[in-house]
């Protein structure tokens, strides 16, 4: 894995919102999502995506990495701060995908689904041979607050967006507004 890929498939792990989509057949892409909505989607993803990621690579770890040392870190920090975000992620989320819901639909009944769907994304996508990169990636960004680790997973996709080439289709997993890519 390249570490271009590695961090588009970071960002887009992190933010999760591909996992849904992915997997729910009459999902069909509805909107784009600001760039304020894209990051409280990764900071409400980022407890489970870290989660998921720490047990794809506990046993690939040594006991000293900052992955396998963050048990209390998402409990403590990351949990909080995706439970604030959680009230502007999931309207996003519901705007920016036609899920088969009726109209009205409480976003927190899709928060299990999502959260489900992360956690079997990334545990499916993280190979052994990925932890170390893994690891080093989230040890550089662990000192961010999870807020500031958003911005960094929406940057990175814009990165991505803007280097495809024409015609190529984006790997993001969910569209940034015109204005917001800029």
């Amino acid at each position: 894995m390249t570490p271009m890929t590695l961090f588009s498939r970071s960002a887009a792990t992190f933010a999760m919102i591909s996992a849904l989509a992915a997997n729910t057949a009459a999902a069909q892409t509805a909107a784009c999502l600001s760039t304020d909505q894209a990051q409280s989607v990764a900071v409400a993803a980022l407890p489970d995506a870290l989660t998921s990621a720490r047990r794809a690579c506990l046993p690939h770890l040594p006991a000293a990495s900052a992955l396998t040392r963050s048990s209390a870190k998402i409990t403590q920090v990351y949990q909080p701060a995706a439970d604030r975000a959680w009230p502007t992620a999931g309207r996003a989320f519901m705007s920016a995908v036609d899920l088969p819901l009726p109209p009205g639909t409480d976003p927190q009944l899709i928060r299990p689904l999502l959260t489900a769907a992360i956690s079997a994304l990334i545990e499916q996508e993280i190979k052994p041979k990925d932890c170390t990169a893994v690891d080093d990636f989230y040890s550089a960004l662990e000192p961010l607050p999870p807020e500031n680790m958003g911005k960094l997973l929406i940057a990175l996709m814009k990165l991505d967006d803007s280097s495809k080439k024409p015609g190529e289709e984006s790997k993001n997993p969910f569209t940034l507004c015109k204005d917001a890519v800029k």
